[in-house]
């Protein structure tokens, strides 16, 4: 069975990396509503706009997931950093 080996910077790496799409969502144009504007057929342009509407939506609530394990992400190598400083001190007698 193969071990897993995960780093402190492998998961600061994944917080920024997360970040960095969640920004991309954040910016993210919303063309199909522009695209709606032009088409001429009625039922079309109202098919566009409610499905720009539930990608809104759910885009939005996709960045906030993002957003959490974001933050979680950074915690838990703040949590292991702080746990080696203080094994380290313990080790060299300090405290």
């Amino acid at each position: 069975m193969a071990d897993l080996t995960v780093t402190v910077d492998d998961v600061r790496d994944l917080a920024t990396k997360l970040r960095q799409v969640a920004t991309e969502f954040e910016h993210s144009e919303d063309i199909a509503s522009d695209y709606a504007e032009d088409v001429s057929h009625d039922d079309l342009a109202h098919e566009l706009e409610q499905f720009a509407e539930n990608w809104r939506v759910h885009r939005n609530k996709l960045m906030e997931g993002l957003q959490s394990f974001v933050e979680k992400a950074q915690q838990a190598a703040d949590g292991y950093d702080g746990l080696e400083r203080e094994l380290v001190n313990a080790l060299e007698g300090g405290s």
